[in-house]
């Protein structure tokens, strides 16, 4: 079978014969959209009063912290954002629809990396079925939600079986999102562990996102679609396609 290392170097290689530019536009795309979506949704909160600014002090209160006089003095003119919970759980559910679109536009166009025909516009594929999509996104969140309430290995092992849903629907757009979800759950089957190792083997350049505040995600998130997208690819082969 081949190692995580093989499955990035697959990707690489794909990027470097001429996907990395397109990926790389329609991820920043993605990117745009995504921020945008949230700017937008936080604005309209705080515009209805759902997001409200609260002293800091008044948190250390509830907690029952006692701070020293020249911590409060510092402390004094700081606040948090606090949402109410019912607009903590409406944006948990908008987001899930919201990304299920984003997520099934980075399939695509990583899937098509791969196959060597990307383009950066086919990130926005979402946008063709965002009914589908949005559902597929708030399923496999609500999946992976109530299989978590049990523990969380149950909670992990649903998020890699559920992985390949995307770019299942990405292959077969008229599927219902639960097709896509069952499928997926099947091609993992005895697979989870090596999507695990491909995850670890990202972690210096997930960390390198951190570092830099989200810049090089730029170039990590493409890369890290795109040896997923092998990874599917190579699933794909051992089922006989």
């Amino acid at each position: 079978m081949p190692t995580a290392y093989e499955m990035r170097a697959a990707a690489w290689r794909k990027m470097k014969e001429g996907a990395l530019l397109p990926l790389l536009a329609g991820f920043a795309l993605l990117f745009l959209l995504g921020s945008l979506f949230d700017a937008a949704v936080n604005l309209f909160g705080k515009w209805q009063g759902w997001i409200t600014a609260v002293p800091i002090l008044d948190v250390v209160d509830q907690l029952g912290i006692t701070l020293e006089p020249d911590q409060e003095k510092a402390l004094a003119a700081v606040t948090i954002s606090q949402a109410t919970p019912a607009y903590q759980a409406a944006t948990l559910v908008v987001n899930a629809l919201w990304e299920g679109v984003l997520a099934f536009g980075g399939s695509v166009i990583a899937i098509a990396a791969m196959r060597g025909g990307a383009t950066a516009f086919q990130a926005l594929s979402g946008f063709r079925w965002p009914f589908r999509t949005a559902g597929l996104g708030f399923l496999r969140m609500l999946l992976v939600f109530l299989w978590s309430l049990l523990l969380v290995v149950p909670g992990i092992r649903a998020a890699y079986s559920y992985r390949m849903a995307f770019y299942l629907l990405a292959d077969h757009p008229d599927w219902a999102p639960g097709q896509a979800i069952a499928e997926s759950k099947r091609l993992m089957h005895g697979h989870r562990w090596r999507l695990f190792c491909l995850d670890v083997s990202f972690l210096g350049w997930f960390l390198l996102v951190g570092v830099t505040r989200g810049l090089a995600g730029i170039f990590v998130m493409p890369y890290f679609a795109t040896a997923n997208a092998a990874f599917y690819e190579d699933l794909l082969d051992r089922d006989g396609r």
